[in-house]
């Protein structure tokens, strides 16, 4: 920029020597509104291709807040907070001047994004041009009514939802789903016992001495997974290393425990509010150890990061109200290996409020006897889910019983579309 003005000024000097003094003084008048005509347009260029990516941005958050709208309505803090993330996951620069404001229609079908950002022009300013601040705007409408509490998300094989041995799922007011187009994409295996809205399935479904309350459904459309845009929340350095604890009451807070948590024996140990990273390492309870937390949410990664309860362990947990993981109890990493197992086995896993997100795990849950009938709700989205050996798993859709939102807008027909 420098050696151009300098080249600039030099060929003035030269043009001035060589032109009569008025022509000299005319074009020398003319050339600071030459620089401020170069200046604007320099400014509003910068102004298109800021306004440009907000309107991206806002167009995204507004597509993916509108999902979130699907099973029950945010509160306006959470809403606020998903909006901005998503947003602020769009924008490449600095977003630290970016305000974001949500508003949702009375029906809870419509959601409005509003993004500004408060930018000072170099010149523009100077002749009082209205370009500050950026602004953009963006609305996204939901089509459908559906509530699903399990989507299998594997579009392949056999037993995408798979239940056998006097397995038992009760859902009530709400549908699953599962991907797989194979012709066994849902299994119901001996004595397998279903009750739901709607069983649905993109290809087809095997039944040998089960039972159905629900209407059954065979090619099914696929159902993208709502949550795949979610950001993930940031893993800082290790707070705890292998944390374990088999005996007393133990308090947690919130951070990342590195090599997992790990309780067993007699301990009882209470999360409080917050995130928890669990990097490289399970979150292991067994025996008759007691698991409580409200308002907590556990990120999963690592190749070791999985959820295994079991034994006679107690969990009774409810997911986040706020923040990065509103609506979520588990978050697994979305860039973990395939065929990783989740066990449920605990025989007192009776509170699992919130959404469990396993996008590249399996679900199995396998005890013989209840799973989740405390919850006020659960919803489930995992490459598999696996019910086996006699256990009944309830799937509660009582979402004015708790503060965690559902974040999940899954609907039948897909139908999340921009109206403005």
């Amino acid at each position: 920029m420098k050696s151009f003005v300098q080249k600039f000024a030099k060929h003035m000097r030269l043009f001035a020597s060589q032109t009569s003094g008025a022509t000299a003084l005319m074009f020398a008048v003319s050339v600071p509104a030459l620089f401020a005509a170069v200046g604007v347009a320099s400014d509003f260029a910068v102004f298109n291709m800021k306004k440009s990516a907000l309107q991206t941005a806002a167009d995204q958050a507004a597509l993916s807040t509108a999902k979130e709208l699907g099973l029950a309505s945010l509160q306006k803090t959470s809403l606020q907070q998903t909006a901005a993330n998503y947003a602020l996951a769009a924008l490449s620069n600095d977003s630290s001047n970016i305000k974001t404001d949500v508003v949702v229609d009375s029906n809870n079908t419509d959601v409005t994004v509003y993004l500004s950002e408060y930018w000072t022009p170099f010149f523009a300013h100077f002749i009082g041009a209205d370009i500050m601040p950026v602004t953009a705007h963006a609305k996204a409408s939901l089509q459908g009514e559906s509530k699903i509490c399990v989507l299998a998300v594997s579009t392949a094989g056999m037993g995408a939802v798979s239940m056998i041995q006097d397995a038992n799922i009760t859902a009530k007011g709400c549908s699953i789903y599962s991907n797989s187009t194979n012709a066994k994409g849902v299994y119901l295996g001996d004595n397998a016992k279903i009750d739901a809205a709607l069983v649905c399935s993109a290809g087809g479904v095997y039944s040998t001495k089960a039972s159905t309350a629900s209407q059954v459904m065979t090619d099914c459309p696929k159902i993208a997974d709502p949550l795949a845009a979610r950001p993930t929340p940031k893993v800082g350095s290790c707070d705890f290393t292998k944390y374990a604890v088999s005996t007393g009451n133990v308090t947690l807070s919130p951070g990342v425990y590195c090599g997992g948590i790990s309780i067993t024996g007699k301990a009882k140990v209470t999360f409080s509010p917050g995130d928890y990273i669990v990097k490289d390492g399970m979150f292991w309870a067994s025996d008759t150890a007691q698991v409580i937390g409200k308002d907590v949410g556990f990120y999963l990664t690592g190749a070791l990061s999985l959820i295994n309860f079991r034994k006679d362990a107690t969990i009774d947990l409810s997911g986040r109200e706020k923040g990065e993981m509103a609506g979520l109890l588990f978050f697994e990493d979305p860039k973990s290996s395939l065929f990783r197992i989740h066990n449920i086995s605990a025989s007192k896993a009776h509170t699992l409020t919130g959404t469990i997100y396993l996008p590249k795990g399996s679900l199995l849950v396998d005890p013989n006897s209840s799973v989740g009938e405390k919850s006020a709700y659960t919803a489930i989205i995992a490459q598999r889910l696996i019910v086996q050996n006699g256990p009944s798993l309830v799937l509660n859709t009582n979402y004015s019983a708790t503060k965690v939102p559902v974040p999940a807008g899954i609907i039948s027909d897909s139908q999340v579309v921009l109206v403005d």
